[in-house]
């Protein structure tokens, strides 16, 4: 089921195109390729490598690639980190049609740490990594403390607490798998994010079935109408961050697949979506209500939530679609 693969050619194709010669770039693509256990980032807020000498903090979570990417020459090190996190970057910026600093600012699954003093060749190459988006600590206070305040670090820790019911992070949307099953993604089906959330926390009514219409309700200054439609593109991929799962916006409706075995429940699609778009956008209240229909016959409440999302949909088109 899992299919994650090694780094590759586009991360290094991207260091080029953003340093050109410099040292980072030709140290990076010279790197085999490295494959990365990305389902493991599920248990962690993330991932570092240190650019110093031991001691190493207790309980660091050091990037699980081969030893000799991570404690041999510094740049190769340092390229490793990067080349990593560019790799997801890129990925991860396919989904959400963004940019790659976009995905680094609230995603970065690794952080460099400089505990000291670094021969001054090497200075270049941190100052390259942290340009392009590489969460750079300096110096050895309270490393607990420096990687809680990074953004990305605080976002995952954020968003694993949330009691989801399986392992769930960005890093799992990477993975491909095998459908064994499926809902959404028809023409009874409704999606809709809106800026109108009423009370934090999620709801369900009725029995999980192939129609469901999904509202998420948002309240926050930062998030206005136009907002919204970019919101909505974002949260639609959430689901895939549980492990098993892959989704995306089919038509008007989300369609959520999953592997034989991975089968979600209801609570865990909402909560995911719940979680990460507190955690990844500052959100505070996130009111989702998901509602099945029977198995066969007409549901009245699932009309009405089509009706409204088009409704919704249309006023923030302005009439255009």
């Amino acid at each position: 089921m899992t299919d994650i693969g090694p780094s590759g050619s586009a991360a290094a194709d991207f260091l080029h195109s953003a340093l050109g010669d410099a040292a980072l770039a030709s140290a990076g693509a010279a790197l085999p390729a490295v494959p990365v256990p990305w389902d493991l980032l599920a248990r962690v807020p993330g991932w570092a490598v240190w650019l110093g000498h031991p001691p190493v903090p207790p309980d660091l979570p050091i990037l699980p690639v081969a030893e000799e990417l991570v404690w041999g020459d510094p740049l190769v090190a340092l390229a490793t980190a990067t080349i990593v996190s560019v790799d997801y970057a890129v990925r991860r910026a396919r989904v959400y049609s963004t940019d790659i600093a976009d995905v680094l600012r609230r995603e970065a699954p690794v952080v460099v740490i400089v505990p000291g003093d670094v021969h001054p060749s090497l200075l270049q190459a941190i100052t390259d990594a942290e340009r392009i988006g590489i969460p750079i600590v300096r110096g050895v206070g309270n490393v607990p403390a420096d990687l809680a305040s990074l953004p990305s670090f605080a976002a995952r820790k954020a968003a694993h607490a949330n009691s989801v019911g399986r392992p769930h992070d960005p890093a799992l949307s990477l993975q491909t798998i095998e459908v064994a099953g499926r809902i959404g993604g028809n023409s009874l089906s409704s999606f809709v994010l809106h800026h109108e959330g009423e009370r934090d926390g999620v709801s369900v009514i009725g029995d999980f079935s192939a129609r469901f219409g999904m509202e998420v309700g948002v309240m926050s200054p930062a998030v206005g109408l136009e907002e919204t439609a970019n919101l909505e593109a974002m949260a639609a991929t959430y689901p895939s961050f549980l492990d098993g799962a892959t989704s995306h916006i089919e038509g008007h409706s989300l369609e959520v697949s999953w592997a034989n075995g991975y089968e979600p429940n209801a609570r865990d699609l909402g909560e995911v979506i719940r979680a990460w778009l507190k955690a990844l956008h500052g959100l505070r209240l996130v009111d989702v209500r998901i509602a099945f229909a029977p198995p066969q016959g007409r549901s009245a409440l699932l009309t009405d939530m089509r009706a409204r999302a088009a409704a919704f949909k249309e006023i923030r088109s302005g009439g255009q679609g």
